[in-house]
């Protein structure tokens, strides 16, 4: 069984499609800007650093969509899913609105930074219930595929990595 890829591998796979199409924004929850300087340093003007407050966060997203924009929202899973899990059920899902969101750390990957850092796989569980979304669990073999899947969706997508 292959094993999920990095966040690394993931944002170098989006910055392609981001990197052409002006009416994509990123919304950071905080994090990973080693991993995103590309984006901040090329596209200051549409991508965020939104801080630790992933349920406006959301709302942001929800709002960003209905002005036209196309927004991807990249944090860690707990933070990302069970901090705004609301607003992901209201905002997002329940409008089909095409959000795309960025799930880092899945499968215990932050477990040294302790339990509040993980969910298992308890992410993909709670993410099922809802009936608009799309999950991606994307391995070396998919990422490409997988990825354009997402993008050629219109409605909420989800996709984790570590």
């Amino acid at each position: 069984m292959s094993k999920l890829v990095s966040k690394q591998e993931v944002m170098r796979e989006i910055y392609h499609y981001f990197a052409k199409d002006d009416k994509m924004t990123l919304l950071v929850g905080d994090m990973g800007f080693a991993v995103l300087d590309d984006f901040f340093n090329n596209h200051k003007e549409r991508t965020f650093n939104t801080g630790i407050c992933e349920q406006a966060t959301i709302s942001m997203s929800a709002g960003m969509y209905l002005a036209g924009l196309k927004p991807i929202v990249y944090s860690q899973v707990p933070f990302l899913i069970m901090r705004a899990y609301e607003q992901i059920r209201y905002d997002l899902n329940e409008h089909k609105m095409d959000v795309k969101l960025i799930g880092v750390g899945a499968d215990n990957y932050f477990e040294k930074l302790g339990r509040s850092h993980c969910m298992d796989s308890d992410d993909v569980q709670m993410m099922k219930i809802f009936k608009n979304f799309m999950i991606f669990a994307p391995t070396k073999e998919s990422l490409k595929e997988d990825i354009k899947r997402m993008f050629g969706y219109n409605g909420p997508t989800y996709l984790r990595c570590i």
